[in-house]
């Protein structure tokens, strides 16, 4: 016969209870991953301006609302086709950081040049100044896509330096 009496072995038990269910919830915070806020991404109605404005934004402040932000941004906006050159997101980051594109990370200031429009593709120029006075600009080709997921919105298809160094701005 057990010595415990009733109404403590109900204590007992509460007790017991009540330890493993805040267990299980001190594991589910620690171990739970934040949800992290949503980055802008591809939608009918923005222009291939608006893209490229998004995107150059989100590099300038890479690293909000997190680590990589902006390139994360970036990678969104590439067209599907792009994502077969450039992806997953790990290479694709590994791409932006090189010497060639890294210059657009945390870039203190940037000018778009007008957008040139030819059907379902866009072309337009962008010059960023990096902090340490260092410029550079990039061509971006975006095209409207025409099926899948993305259907009807404008994505980028490429981006490559067009020149370096100090550009005098009538060369812009």
């Amino acid at each position: 016969m057990s010595s415990i009496r009733p109404i403590s072995r109900l204590v007992l038990i509460l007790s017991l209870v009540f330890v493993a269910t805040l267990s299980l919830s001190l594991r589910a915070a620690i171990t739970e991953k934040p949800e992290q806020p949503v980055l802008p991404q591809p939608a009918i109605g923005l222009l291939p301006e608006d893209v490229v404005r998004i995107v150059i934004e989100a590099l300038a402040q890479n690293d909000e609302p997190y680590a990589d932000a902006g390139i994360a941004t970036t990678f969104a906006f590439a067209s599907p086709a792009n994502k077969v050159n450039t992806g997953p997101l790990l290479k694709f980051t590994q791409m932006v950081r090189t010497p060639s594109y890294g210059i657009m990370i945390d870039h203190v200031e940037h000018e778009f040049s007008e957008v040139v429009l030819m059907g379902i593709q866009a072309y337009q120029m962008v010059k960023v100044r990096a902090i340490s006075g260092a410029e550079a600009v990039f061509a971006f080709r975006l095209s409207q896509q025409q099926d899948g997921e993305f259907d009807g919105m404008w994505m980028t298809d490429a981006v490559w330096p067009v020149a370096t160094g100090n550009i005098p701005e009538q060369a812009f």
